[in-house]
Formats: C-alpha cells, sequence, structure tokens
C-alpha cells in the first residue's frame, strides 16, 4: 500500500488502457515471458526522484498484473469516457494528476511514462527530471537523418549530402515526457513553457503499437549486446 504520510514531490503517471487497436491487450502482452507493462514499472519504480508510480487504467486485468508486480504502486480507475479508441493522453493525464493530488498535496512533478518503450532505462528518466531544473517541460528525442518526402519537397531531387555532413533533426520520441504540474494544468499540454530536451539511443526510442514491433522487440532483448 502507498504511505500517504510521505511526500510525494514527484509522480511517475503510467496510462494503460484496456483496449487497444494494433494489439490486443497490448499493455500486457507478453515480451521476453513478461508482461509488457511491467518493463515501465521497473525502471519507473528503481528510479530515486520518482516518489510515486502510479498507473491510470479501466481494465481489471491490467490492475491485477500490476499489483502482483509492485504492490505499492496506486491504480488510478480511469473512467469509461477516457479509455475508448480516441480519447487522449492528456485527458487521462489530467485525471491521474487531479486524483493524485487529491491525497498528496506537495505533488510538484510527473513524469508521463509509456508502457510500449520498454528499453527506457531508470537512469534516463533521472536525466529527463533533471532538465525540469530549468524547464518547464521536457522529452526525449533522437537525431535524425532522414530525408522527409513531404517536407523536403525542394530538395530530394538534388544530389544528396553524406550522412555525416547531413544536420540532424530532433525528432521526439515516445518514451517518457516530464512537466511540472501546475504549469501542466493550466496549459493540459505534455510539453509547454519552456522545453528540455534529453537525447535518448536510437534503439531505446523502439516502441510497440503494431505485432511487427513486438516481434522486432522481442529480438533485440533476446540479444545479450542491445545496451552496450
Amino acid at each position: 500500500m502507498t504511505d500517504r504520510r510521505r511526500p510525494i514531490i514527484t509522480a511517475a503517471i503510467i496510462p494503460a488502457r484496456g483496449g487497444s487497436i494494433g494489439i490486443k491487450d497490448k499493455n500486457i502482452s507478453n515480451l521476453g515471458g513478461r508482461p509488457l507493462i511491467e518493463y515501465a514499472l521497473d525502471f519507473c519504480h528503481s528510479t530515486a526522484e520518482i516518489d510515486l508510480v502510479a498507473v491510470s487504467t479501466d481494465s481489471e486485468a491490467i490492475k491485477s498484473v500490476v499489483l502482483k508486480a509492485y504492490p505499492d504502486t496506486l491504480i488510478i480507475d480511469r473512467p469509461e469516457n477516457l479509455s475508448g479508441a480516441f480519447s487522449t493522453s492528456e485527458e487521462a493525464l489530467i485525471h491521474a494528476t487531479k486524483s493524485i493530488e487529491t491525497d498528496f498535496n506537495d505533488l510538484e512533478k510527473i513524469v508521463f511514462v509509456q508502457a510500449t518503450s520498454p528499453l527506457t532505462k531508470s537512469s534516463d528518466l533521472s536525466r529527463l527530471i533533471k532538465l525540469l531544473e530549468d524547464n518547464d517541460s521536457a522529452c526525449f528525442y533522437i537525431d535524425d537523418y532522414c530525408v522527409f518526402l513531404d517536407l523536403d519537397e525542394k530538395s530530394i531531387a538534388e544530389p544528396r549530402l553524406p550522412r555525416q555532413k547531413r544536420e540532424p533533426r530532433k525528432r521526439e520520441v515516445g518514451n517518457a515526457w516530464a512537466f511540472k504540474k501546475d504549469t501542466f494544468l493550466k496549459y493540459g499540454t505534455r510539453l509547454h513553457g519552456k522545453i528540455g530536451m534529453c537525447k535518448i539511443s536510437d534503439i531505446q526510442s523502439l516502441e510497440i503499437d503494431e505485432h511487427d514491433d513486438l516481434l522486432l522487440m522481442n529480438a533485440v532483448m533476446s540479444s545479450k549486446n542491445w545496451n552496450q
């Protein structure tokens, strides 16, 4: 059980609705012999800067998996009207943040963690949270050297520069976001105000949305060298 007497300054929120379009029961699908969401629970609970880990869900099956792995996780019952295929993460986050705030009025920071990015490490979350010392919100990114056909129409027919000479774009990735509670509730969006950017490796940015992603992630995680 969560100790409601201790200060809760930073809370991690993992939204995990029961329905999913690409993969049935995606958040508890089998990855390396474990339910997918357990990986997010692992790195959230092992991050020193996080005082509370909460899962927002409408699924009894997900609740059971979460509490079996980490009984001290706070379960937030996600309302049916915020659990549909077209419900936004921000809607679920606002509901969860206000629910936590009801019991922990010293809450200052939120880390929005995706259950679908299992290669995130606790050290990555620590780096992300640290950016809130000088920013209102923060996100992970990777350097992207790709040519975007719908954005680079004037240059796609020109001779290409070697990759080493191209200027990469900073592409936001979906591992996690961090933001100050008060500014988040004011603006209602995960990135706002002064935004800090935290680089993560390309391989860690892999997300699971479709069956092919699950196959790829299983292959990556079965390799002993993926994180070296």
